[in-house]
Parts: structure tokens; sequence; C-alpha cells
């Protein structure tokens, strides 16, 4: 009997370590309704027991570039417009977005893009983090004078209607003013006002994982020479994992409307695997840095909001000593949300909705 209750014992810690870990995040992300408010009044203005309905819009822009000592070769997307809608209530944050053809518009000449995304959002009063991934087909080579011999205007511009570009990133924030001034849900969800301006320094963590590929190589023979390399590759997968420390703040004015941004550079460690034309997979280098870069404005109402957000995000690494890759990933979103009243569920309370 000893022996079985010994390792009950053992298990009996980690259980309340567990349980308080548990506890800690959730009062990190959800509000008691019916304690004191957790931040400041004259500062912020909560609407976060009302269900928020978006509708939006992006606009996405991906880059694939190598990057040499002296040019730099680009694969670019040809309006990557997509529409959808969100969901946002208390702690939590949904958006789902998909391109319809006849509504973006694509400039003639430069092959057709396609994309889709999906948006996941947490965000307590110090706390906060998002996730989306992004899936975006069809890619033209930018400035092809550069890289095409005899390459003229009224010649087709190159297009790689064959590459893909899957995107997952995910980023997390704490911010270091304990003033409860400052409200992240104010400054992207709109589930609440910034009635005074108020900003705070923030530390994060970010993961971002890349996959380009496609059928065949994405340099001709000539450009792999030019840059030197020794193979050509038809895929690059690479993942970044990182910190940064910045500084995010929000002005209001005219009582409801608001401009918000966040500079929040950081140092990445990267892992990438390049699968060469032939089927076998080199390793590139390891080194990689990765910046957050965000500015939006808008209208805050009480029964209404309008926003427009731009956000880029930006990762380079080394291929080897003399060739770098760099992924860029920006959006600009427009969003026209309305106010309900609670969604009324059973069981959404023991999650903090």
């Amino acid at each position: 009997m000893r022996q079985r209750l010994l390792p009950l014992l053992f298990l009996l810690p980690l259980g309340a370590v567990h349980a308080q870990l548990g506890d800690k995040l959730r009062d990190l992300l959800a509000s008691d309704t019916a304690a004191p408010p957790d931040h400041d009044t004259t500062y912020i203005v909560s609407y976060r027991e009302r269900l928020v309905v978006s509708a939006v819009t992006t606009f996405r822009s991906v880059n694939v570039d190598l990057e040499g000592t002296d040019r730099t070769l680009s694969y670019t997307t040809n309006s990557a417009s997509q529409f959808g809608f969100g969901l946002d209530y208390k702690w939590l944050s949904v958006e789902a977005t998909f391109q319809i053809p006849a509504w973006s518009a694509s400039v003639p000449g430069l092959g057709s893009t396609t994309s889709r995304g999906f948006g996941l959002g947490i965000t307590g009063r110090r706390l906060w983090g998002r996730a989306f991934w992004n899936r975006t087909q069809g890619f033209y080579l930018d400035e092809a004078a550069r890289w095409v011999p005899d390459w003229t205007e009224r010649t087709p511009t190159p297009v790689r209607g064959d590459l893909v570009n899957n995107t997952v990133l995910a980023t997390a924030n704490f911010a270091l003013s304990t003033k409860q001034r400052f409200s992240q849900n104010a400054a992207l969800f709109q589930m609440e006002r910034q009635k005074k301006s108020a900003g705070t320094f923030v530390v994060g963590a970010s993961a971002w994982l890349t996959d380009v590929r496609g059928d065949s190589a994405l340099l001709t023979a000539a450009q792999t020479d030019t840059f030197g390399l020794a193979v050509r590759f038809s895929s690059v997968r690479r993942a970044v994992v990182g910190m940064s420390v910045g500084y995010t703040h929000t002005f209001a004015f005219w009582h409801k409307g608001f401009i918000t941004l966040a500079v929040l550079p950081g140092l990445a460690y990267q892992y990438q695997e390049i699968r060469a034309e032939n089927g076998a997979t080199v390793q590139g280098g390891s080194g990689a840095g990765l910046s957050e870069f965000r500015i939006g404005a808008g209208f805050n109402g009480d029964a209404w909001y309008m926003a427009m957000v731009l956000a880029y995000y930006y990762s380079t690494g080394k291929l080897d000593e003399r060739i770098g890759l760099g992924t860029t990933y920006g959006f600009a979103r427009f969003a026209l949300g309305l106010r309900f009243g609670g969604p009324r569920i059973k069981g959404l309370d023991k999650v903090g909705l």
C-alpha cells in the first residue's frame, strides 16, 4: 500500500502547480465582472461584455527575396485582397478571410494570386497574443528587366502560378506598465476604447513558420550562377523563434478617435531546409532577425467602430556566407463592426467568456 501511495504523493504537488498556473493564466485573460475594474476607468471604456461582429477587408503582400551583396531578386503577389468577418468577445477574437476573384484588383499581365487566411487572438489586460495562418498562391518576378535578358515592357512578365507560400505566425506580448492605462483591445479589436492617450513598453516572443515551394526551381540556371549558388532549389521551409522588446502607444483624440502604433524589433533563431531541384535537402544558415511594425487609426463609438491597421513582419537569414533569403509579410486590414449583447451560451463562463 505504501508503494502505491508514493507516486500519488509525488503527483499531488504537480497537480497543484498545474491548477495554479491555469488559474493565473485565466486571471490574466479574463476579468471578474463582480470585482472592481481591472483598469483605470479615466483612460479606458470597456465593451468586453458585448459581442462585436465585424466585416473585414484585408490586402496582403507577400514577398520572397533572394538577397545578394548588391542586388535582390523578388517574387511578389498580384493583389492578394481578402474579405471576411470577425467575432470578438471578452478576451477572444476570431477572424476568417478569403479571396473573391470578382472583387480583386489584379494588374493585367502579372498573373493571378489567390489567398485565404484565419486568425485567432487572446487579449488580456497585460498579456495578449495572436496567431494566424495565410496561404497565398501565384507570384510574379519583380523588376524583370534586371533578371531576364532582352526583356522589354512588351515582353510578358515571368509569373509563377505554381509558387505557394504558407505562413503561420504567432506572437505573444506582455505589457511592462502596471498602471493599467493602455488597452490592447482598444488598439486592435475595439472591444474597449482608449479615452486618453497611453502606452507601454512590452516584451514579447514570436514564432514564424514559412513554407515556400514550386513545381520547379525558383531560379533559372543563369540566376543561380549570378548568386553563386551550388544548386538550384524549388522549396524553402523556415522556422523562426524570437524575442522582442518594444513600445506600443495609442493616441486618443476627439473623444472617440484614435491612432495606434507599435515598434517591436527583435532577435531570432532560424532553422531552414532548402530542397534542391533533384529532391536533396540542403540546410541553410541559422541566424535571423525578426521585426514587427504596426500602425492603425479609426473611430471607436459606443454602438459601432471603424478602423484600419497596417502591419509589417520581416525575417531574414543566410542561405550561405554570400546569399540571404528574406520573407516579408504585410497586410492592411479595414474593419467595420457592430456591438451586440452577450451571446448567453451556457458553459462559456468556465473559460472566462
